[in-house]
C-alpha cells in the first residue's frame, strides 16, 4: 500500500480534510534526512489534495453568499459544515468558504480528490457564482 492511499484512507477514517489537517496529526520528523523524507511525503499528499490556495474576493454580502452556495450545492454534498464559514465536501472535490470580518470578503479555497485537472474546473465554476455578490 502507498503513503497515498494509507493517508486517504486515514483522512476518510478520521474525517479530516486536506494537507495541513494531515501535517497537525503527523510527527515531526527529527534528523536531517529524515527531513528530506518529510518533504517528499508532504509533496506526495499535496498530490492527493490538489488545492487552488486561499482565493479573497470582496463581497457586499458574504452571509446571503454563503446561504447562496448552501442552497447551491446541498443536494450534491456529502457532508455541510457551517461552523467557520461553509465547507461543503463531495465525493471527488470540495470547497470552504470562510468571511473575512475586517471588511466584507471572503476567503475561498477548492481542493479535489487526486485529481488536478478537476480543480481548475471547479474553482472556475465557484468563483462565476460570486460575480453577482462582489463589490
Amino acid at each position: 500500500m502507498t503513503t497515498a492511499k494509507r493517508s486517504v484512507d486515514i483522512e476518510q477514517k478520521a474525517g479530516n480534510v486536506g494537507v495541513m489537517a494531515w501535517l497537525s496529526k503527523t510527527p515531526s520528523l527529527s534528523s536531517t534526512s529524515a527531513a528530506w523524507f518529510g518533504t517528499a511525503l508532504l509533496v506526495e499528499r499535496i498530490g492527493v489534495f490538489p488545492s487552488s490556495g486561499d482565493i479573497h474576493r470582496p463581497v457586499r454580502d458574504p452571509f446571503a453568499l454563503l446561504n447562496h452556495l448552501k442552497n447551491l450545492y446541498a443536494h450534491q454534498a456529502l457532508d455541510i459544515d457551517e461552523s467557520d464559514g461553509l465547507k461543503v465536501i463531495f465525493n471527488d472535490w470540495r470547497f470552504r468558504v470562510r468571511v473575512r470580518y475586517s471588511d466584507p470578503a471572503i476567503v475561498i479555497n477548492i481542493e479535489t480528490r487526486c485529481d488536478p485537472d478537476l480543480m481548475p474546473v471547479k474553482t472556475a465554476e465557484l468563483l462565476s457564482h460570486l460575480e453577482r455578490f462582489e463589490r
